[in-house]
């Protein structure tokens, strides 16, 4: 059996799930409640009411071909509220994550424990983006240059160790294989690609890794995918090109995800080097036709190499055009990187970018007649050329709908970053579209994370991706004690963050609020930053002070080894922003502090929210209150959801803004699960001390030996 298809198989001792769901869904209670089924049979079970709700609402919608919302805390055992659902059911189920090691661990985990516990004929299977699996056409590629290698001992255990992974594997993965082989060629294109798939014009086809994971997606009755790839499949449902097999039911885990990632799947996008490497490879495509048709005979005068070196020349001059475009938009030094990018219409604000319009107008027709002009002269399955020919197509496409900037339903920016500069159309709402293409099916659909509530309503969430106003669905609170476990701290006075004071002021007292601190908790800290600047200039006052334990900061290395690092160094301190304000999960010791620098409102300068906030005011609604209120109150119980990831753990929780003790702030701390608030370090440094009360050294060890939480503290409970 594939490590990546699960068929569950009846044994002994199983607990045996019904067929079907009764009308009252109450009946199936025996299964998870206190006294029940699973409680009696397998001693590790923590019965949970919050947990036992959400089955409940499961099965109702599963029942009632239905849609429902439901927030359910760290904690709540959700995986397992809404899988068994799924498998009493019998509905073809795609369970949809916000990333991909989350479906590796429910197929490895959470189906695991399904199968080891119930009785049921359910099958499983894992299914990701296609650019997941290697290509075995360009496997067998790059394997092609092995003879070449077989005298330099490195190159030659890496061809060795490529061959050993093609025989054993069975989902044919890259991950499986490692970063290090991978970064460098002739292993760096190894993966699928849209734009260089052949299909079953691919002599590899019937081997093809990505078509036999979508044959045993076809097959199975839980499907795990991720986010993006059902929203590439929404945008391609219903044609023969669609990625995920039919279905009759979708359960969003994640779910708080979901907008963002719709975001960025259906924004339009121009890699101007992108483009530029496009016009470099095709114009070494005509070089080789050119040596071909010289060989063949072909004089310089002739029709064939005359349309050459025409078609050349334009591919020349494109990538002369992409370049001039691009020191159009030379980033700042210094500058934050924004979500979406900088606004670049309309022309008139940035004199220096008066014509992009027709440039861009100029280049997708160019890039037209180019690949058009280019196709005539290569063959229909050429696997040079067709990747080359798709790209072009792509970015003549994306050039005119940027320069037509017509649609009001987008706004149209550009993000600078390292030399890198990519024009984007990028959606203000897709909520309309959701709606559209997902929750107007009459079928299943279960949306649930654990941060999409705003002052215990659902209702800004709902609206952001296109849920029906009527769905109100579940908000369920954590099983944690945070009372007892937790204890929030709040300066006293912090000094506000603007530019009539360069920051400067606030920035220096971040410092002394920080390290105030991170001595009372002896490191064991992330510390959650809400820009990059101030992330690097904190970072840098705290690289020249010597404190007692290690700095990681994000961008030093891969996010996943910065985060096993920071669990091995048990006294670490991470500093970060962006993406680690959620999917960092690290229960234990290593983790005893969450402290953030600023309440996260959105960008005030972020295109799509002064879209959407322009949209508001126009309609004289509050576009704080309406919009970047609930976003940030969101955003924060993420980043503050780091700190409790089992029964176990335990530690502080700090926000350094002193706007949350005032106006709004108070009614967003009730709605944050938390322990009682303080602006006084020393009842922080108390409730360190009872909570890790310090060990008694034996006689003759003067050494302090570390402190260490319980080994409860260690272990992640069950979802």
């Amino acid at each position: 059996m594939s490590s990546k298809e699960l068929a569950g198989q009846p044994g002994p001792g199983r607990i045996p799930l019904p067929r079907g769901i009764p009308h009252d869904t109450g009946e199936l209670d025996y299964i998870l409640k206190n006294d029940g089924e699973l409680a009696r049979r397998w001693r590790g079970f923590q019965p949970r009411h919050a947990q036992l709700k959400m089955f409940r609402e499961t099965l109702r919608a599963f029942r009632d071909a239905d849609i429902t919302v439901i927030e359910a805390g760290t904690g709540t055992g959700k995986t397992l509220a809404y899988l068994l659902p799924a498998i009493i059911s019998g509905k073809k189920t795609i369970v949809s994550t916000g990333l991909k090691n989350l479906q590796d661990q429910i197929y490895g985990k959470d189906l695991q424990f399904i199968r080891e516990h119930f009785d049921s004929d359910f099958t499983a299977a894992v299914l990701k983006g296609r650019d997941s699996y290697v290509c075995l056409r360009r496997f067998e590629k790059a394997m092609r240059k092995r003879p070449a290698a077989q005298t330099d001992p490195v190159q030659k255990a890496r061809f060795d160790t490529l061959e050993k992974w093609r025989i054993s594997t069975e989902a044919g993965e890259i991950s499986e294989i490692s970063n290090k082989l991978t970064s460098s060629p002739p292993f760096n294109e190894l993966t699928s690609t849209s734009e260089a798939c052949l299909g079953k014009k691919c002599s590899c086809n019937a081997l093809c890794f990505l078509q036999q994971a979508r044959a045993k997606a076809a097959s199975a009755d839980i499907v795990l995918v991720n986010h993006y790839l059902l929203m590439i499949d929404l945008a391609l449902h219903g044609t023969a090109a669609s990625v995920l097999p039919p279905w009759d039911a979708v359960i969003l885990d994640e779910a708080h995800l979901v907008e963002q990632v719709a975001i960025k799947s259906f924004s339009q996008k121009l890699s101007l080097p992108d483009l530029q490497n496009a016009c470099y490879e095709l114009a070494n495509l005509l070089d080789r036709l050119m040596d071909a048709a010289i060989s063949a005979g072909a004089g310089p005068g002739s029709e064939r190499v005359a349309t050459i070196m025409t078609l050349k020349a334009s591919a020349d001059n494109q990538q002369e055009t992409a370049a001039r475009l691009t020191a159009m938009f030379q980033k700042a030094p210094g500058s934050d990187e924004l979500s979406y990018g900088e606004l670049i219409w309309p022309e008139r604000e940035k004199p220096e970018r008066r014509g992009l319009k027709d440039a861009l107008a100029k280049l997708h027709s160019e890039l037209k007649d180019l690949e058009e002009n280019s196709a005539k002269l290569f063959a229909d399955a050429d696997e040079d050329f067709t990747p080359v020919s798709r790209r072009l197509k792509a970015a003549s496409e994306t050039a005119r709908f940027i320069s037509a900037k017509s649609d009001p339903g987008f706004v149209y920016t550009v993000n600078a970053e390292d030399g890198n500069v990519e024009l984007s159309a990028v959606p203000i709402d897709v909520s309309a579209y959701l709606r559209e293409k997902l929750f107007d099916f009459t079928k299943t659909i279960v949306i649930t994370s654990a941060t999409m509530s705003s002052r215990k309503s659902l209702g800004y969430f709902n609206a952001r991706i296109g849920v029906d106003e009527r769905v109100d669905g579940l908000v369920l609170d954590s099983p944690f004690d945070y009372w007892s476990r937790t204890v929030m701290y709040v300066p006293k006075s912090m000094p506000p963050f603007n530019r009539e004071n360069n920051h400067e002021s606030f920035r220096l007292a971040l410092v002394e609020e920080i390290t105030k601190l991170l001595r009372v908790t002896r490191g064991r800290a992330l510390v959650l930053f809400t820009s990059y600047s101030q992330l690097n200039w904190v970072h840098g006052r705290f690289a020249r002070m010597r404190l007692p334990f290690k700095l990681l900061k994000q961008g030093d290395e891969p996010r996943t080894l910065l985060l096993e690092t920071f669990r091995q160094d048990v006294s670490s301190v991470l500093m970060a922003t962006a993406s680690f304000w959620q999917g960092v999960d690290v229960p234990g010791q290593s983790l005893s502090a969450v402290i953030i620098d600023k309440l996260p409102f959105p960008v005030p300068t972020d295109p799509v929210h002064q879209a959407r906030d322009s949209l508001l005011k126009k309609a004289r609604r509050d576009g704080f209150n309406e919009l970047s209120l609930p976003e940030m109150e969101i955003k924060l119980k993420q980043g503050l959801g780091r700190l409790i990831r089992s029964a176990g753990d335990w530690g502080l929780l700090a926000i350094l803004d002193s706007r949350i003790s005032s106006g709004y702030g108070p009614g967003v701390l009730q709605s944050i699960s938390h322990g009682p608030i303080t602006n006084d370090v020393e009842a922080v440094r108390k409730f360190f001390a009872k909570m890790e009360p310090p060990k008694k050294e034996p006689a003759g060890n003067p050494a302090a030996a570390p402190a260490q939480r319980p080994a409860a503290a260690r272990r992640p409970s069950r979802s």
